[in-house]
């Protein structure tokens, strides 16, 4: 008879200081159920939710698919994720139905809540804080939800939907961390920049994985052959995140500080995205939270990728994408920073699909939900709109489609979004105005 693991088993081990450690660790087939799609007792493999956002919309012609056939094929600005495409659902033709001038402020708050902008606030909540308290059922211990970005490069204006896309109601806007050192602290240590004692904490500590070695050399004996090889590479993992990115160690532990700092030239840079993206991806691999809200550029933020190409040294928001001649498939520069921009996202679902989970992997018990502050973004208009869903959901999803929906309400798909999760909206209604709605795209939810 099959010997289960418990599922919230953890490494133990006690460090210089004399203080104890747990290194809590993935999921492992042994804590299954024989096929494994869910833990022994019959619980679900965990969700999570990432609401990812971007600024200044995409080129329209050069992001959308052309088919929706079942060969269909990766657009030019969408080709970064071609990893990741069996993970994919493409929607297409969804239109902002908020009308006014103010596009990048509403757009934002549009595209994450449904709702508008009232005296430079969202109205309501955000898909991420609809989905939040539920998700966290799977575990209360965990944070309800974490906000982070990669650049806080900035755009104008005082509405809170332009320097923050998650939001708990009504003039409440939950701010991101754009400083690694920050983010880490809050997410797995005590170590502080500042700490003047830090390097004695640090030293004192060394690294995480050394104190627990002789756990896991006893765990490893009563492990499948399967589960040993599963062990050795998330201790390899780990190791490499320490080596990398200034002894990371586990994402349930306390180690030391990333050496990547924060965006100070606005530029997003890749290091910085890397490193939020690792942090990120650790953080759900080890159930520290299970929603989570990812900045990589502010609505209508005037970043500057000018270490995309010697031609790429203006601000993107301001010259690129509003002066920049052609229409909207031949805008070159914007098209670049568009790729470069998917480029980034493949990083964190790359991450979250080398995660083991069970019969999968962590793509497949979680979604993605990519989107901007608007469609075509020189003229801010608002049909075509971005949206982009990866992942399966735990099964909810087959992933791999284009859907294409022309004109259906943008608010559709944050519908869509929380029924997948298992989160229908209260009293079957989302958003506000112009962008409440009662249903979800038929072609996600049969």
């Amino acid at each position: 008879m099959k010997k289960y693991l418990n599922r919230r088993l953890v490494l133990r081990g006690a460090l210089a200081t004399g203080a104890a450690v747990a290194l809590p660790l993935p999921i492992l087939e042994g804590m299954l159920n024989g096929h494994g799609t869910a833990y022994a007792a019959g619980e679900p493999l965990p969700k999570r939710f990432v609401l990812w956002f971007f600024g200044n919309g995409v080129l329209p012609p050069r992001w959308n698919p052309t088919t929706t056939d079942a060969d269909w094929k990766l657009s030019d600005q969408l080709a970064p994720l071609a990893s990741v495409k069996d993970y994919l659902t493409v929607v297409t033709g969804l239109e902002n139905k908020f009308p006014g001038t103010s596009f990048h402020p509403v757009g934002s708050a549009a595209a994450t809540t449904g709702g508008g902008v009232e005296n430079n606030s969202a109205v309501v909540k955000s898909i991420d804080q609809l989905v939040a308290p539920k998700l966290r059922e799977q575990n209360p211990k965990a944070l309800l939800s974490y906000e982070l970005g990669v650049s806080d490069a900035t755009p104008n204006g005082a509405e809170n939907t332009l320097h923050a896309v998650s939001h708990t109601g009504k003039n409440a806007p939950n701010y991101p961390k754009f400083d690694p050192k920050v983010v880490f602290k809050d997410l797995f240590g005590e170590a502080q920049p500042n700490d003047p004692d830090a390097d004695r904490k640090n030293q004192a500590r060394k690294s995480v994985l050394d104190n627990v070695l002789s756990d896991a050399t006893e765990l490893r004996t009563k492990l499948s052959t399967k589960d040993q090889q599963h062990l050795d590479a998330y201790m390899d993992g780990i190791r490499d995140v320490e080596n990398g990115v200034g002894s990371l160690g586990s994402a349930c532990t306390i180690p030391d500080a990333p050496t990547v700092g924060k965006d100070t030239a606005s530029e997003a840079p890749k290091a910085v995205n890397d490193v939020m993206a690792e942090m990120l991806a650790l953080a759900l691999s080890c159930n520290r939270l299970y929603t989570a809200s990812c900045v990589f550029t502010l609505p209508a933020a005037h970043v500057v990728y000018r270490h995309l190409g010697a031609d790429m040294n203006d601000d993107f928001h301001d010259t690129i994408c509003h002066t920049d001649q052609g229409d909207a498939c031949c805008q070159d520069r914007v098209h670049r920073g568009v790729v470069y921009t998917m480029e980034c996202l493949a990083t964190l679902l790359t991450r979250m699909k080398s995660i083991s989970e069970g019969a999968g992997n962590m793509l497949d018990n979680s979604l993605v939900y990519a989107t901007s502050c608007t469609g075509w973004g020189k003229v801010h208009d608002p049909k075509d709109w971005p949206v982009l869903l990866a992942g399966k959901a735990g099964g909810a999803l087959p992933g791999n489609m284009h859907v294409r929906h022309p004109g259906e309400n943008l608010s559709k798909a944050l519908f869509s979004i929380a029924s997948l999760l298992g989160v229908p909206p209260e009293n079957n209604a989302l958003g506000a105005k112009e962008g409440l709605v009662n249903s979800g795209l038929s072609s996600l939810l049969t």
